[in-house]
């Protein structure tokens, strides 16, 4: 009996559509109908034909590494897997990038803001102090009765009412720009969101490992995927079964995904090839353990 007549009884005999193992595995229908008439071309590639029968055969409740071995000789051998190999120079390089590009995006609304600030205040400075003429009455027409009678002018006395009405308006100014910073760093303060931690409290094992996280202080919270390899990826939110991303094969030509996920108190993550997969929660990446190839991540939210 070929590998996929087998697999397709052992459904038959839980009872389960192929609707069923789809919605268990996140392999598309397509892939399953091709598995069990043995049509191996339809796959995305040889790697991915001896992980979705793995899946399968889990689903249907086999012993995937027995129905590999009895039926290795219908499939790609393990050697032609591919091989994905990282440079952790290359990977720095990566990250250093993002960090910095995100960043800079970050705090450019802040810089814009203080520039701002500092360009009300110069204004109003300006127009406080050059708003009143010290000349204004020195060009008045003088009543034909007035007689010039020569004063004595104390020059100090001047010279302290001229320094008090500078003084005056620069204390203005000063105390309006000091005020309005005062403004500007409360509202960056009530804006500005903790920090985001994340633990890594379980450690799966077996043939498809799954690691639990545990994220505390962000109530915003963004998803980021990047792709560096062929992979296999389904984003799940477990209360409802919801597909934050459609599951399929990305590859290292495909942008990152970003995915708000603010309002869910847990994310589910599979992949077919945990090297080729980076997955990140606000800029902080959430690691693959060990060196299977098909991991899972179940991310809590605190």
């Amino acid at each position: 009996m070929e590998i996929g007549s087998r697999l397709r009884e052992a459904r038959e005999a839980k009872q389960l559509t192929l609707e069923d193992v789809q919605s268990t595995t996140k392999i598309q229908k397509r892939y399953l109908q091709a598995i069990e008439n043995n049509e191996f071309g339809i796959l995305p590639g040889k790697f991915y034909t001896r992980a979705f029968i793995r899946e399968y055969a889990s689903a249907v409740g086999l012993n995937p590494e027995q129905v590999m071995e009895e039926h290795s000789s219908e499939l790609p051998t393990a050697e032609e897997e591919p091989v994905v190999t990282y440079s952790r120079v290359q990977k720095a390089k990566s990250e250093s990038t993002s960090n910095k590009a995100g960043g800079f995006a970050k705090s450019f609304p802040r810089i814009l803001s203080i520039l701002l600030v500092i360009i009300v205040a110069i204004a109003f400075y300006y127009f406080a102090i050059e708003g009143t003429d010290p000349n204004d009455g020195a060009n008045q027409p003088k009543n034909e009765d007035q007689v010039d009678v020569p004063t004595t002018t104390d020059p100090e006395e001047n010279t302290s009412e001229g320094d008090q009405s500078q003084d005056d308006s620069s204390n203005e100014s000063a105390d309006d720009k000091q005020q309005k910073e005062q403004a500007e760093d409360k509202k960056e303060s009530v804006e500005e969101e903790p920090s985001l931690e994340a633990s890594l409290v379980e450690t799966g094992s077996g043939s498809f490992p799954m690691h639990t996280y545990e994220v505390t202080g962000a109530e915003k919270r963004e998803l980021t995927l990047e792709f560096s390899a062929d992979t296999y990826v389904a984003v799940q939110a477990p209360q409802g079964g919801e597909n934050l991303i459609p599951p399929d094969v990305y590859t290292s030509d495909d942008e990152a995904v970003n995915v708000d996920i603010s309002e869910y108190e847990q994310v589910y993550i599979k992949t077919g090839s945990a090297p080729g997969l980076t997955v990140k929660i606000n800029d902080k990446e959430m690691e693959f353990q060990g060196d299977r190839l098909t991991q899972k991540l179940l991310i809590n939210f605190k």
